[in-house]
């Protein structure tokens, strides 16, 4: 029986590993474009941390908690993982402080070309959709 529990928390790992740092659609970060011109797109991995993935794993046991007093389910999901990865990362949305993209170039740990502007993607995708929500219903007129 060890080896099924060995094998269910291996799996949830390798699953939350692969979500935290895909290169997905959904994890794109920032856009930065150099003195250059280059542009080049920044993913949540790329700020990825021992704080951050700390802070993953006390949402998850958060969400497992909650699960566990409202349903009497015992024990952290593969979906509380993943839920707590995408809820840091929504938190995190708001850390791009582009009045100084400089400081940018250092935190990625990108070296050379001077970083001039940075460009926060994560409500593209978002607005994308929301597009779509805008429709109006003007109802009927007599």
């Amino acid at each position: 029986r060890g080896t099924d529990i060995g094998s269910a928390i291996n799996s949830m790992i390798a699953t939350t590993v692969e979500a935290m740092y895909a290169l997905s659609e959904e994890n794109r970060f920032l856009e930065v474009t150099y003195a250059n011109g280059d542009k080049e797109v920044l993913y949540f991995k790329d700020f990825s941390s021992g704080a951050m993935i700390e802070s993953v794993v006390r949402r998850a046991k958060k969400l497992a908690l909650k699960r566990y007093i409202g349903r009497g389910e015992k024990g952290i999901m593969a979906d509380d993982l993943l839920t707590a990865v995408r809820e840091e990362f929504k938190e995190n949305e708001d850390l791009p402080n582009t009045t100084n993209p400089d400081d940018w170039a250092k935190i990625a740990g990108k070296k050379g070309e001077r970083i001039v502007y940075v460009k926060p993607l994560m409500g593209e995708t978002k607005e994308k959709l929301r597009s779509v929500e805008r429709v109006v219903n003007t109802g009927q007129y007599l």
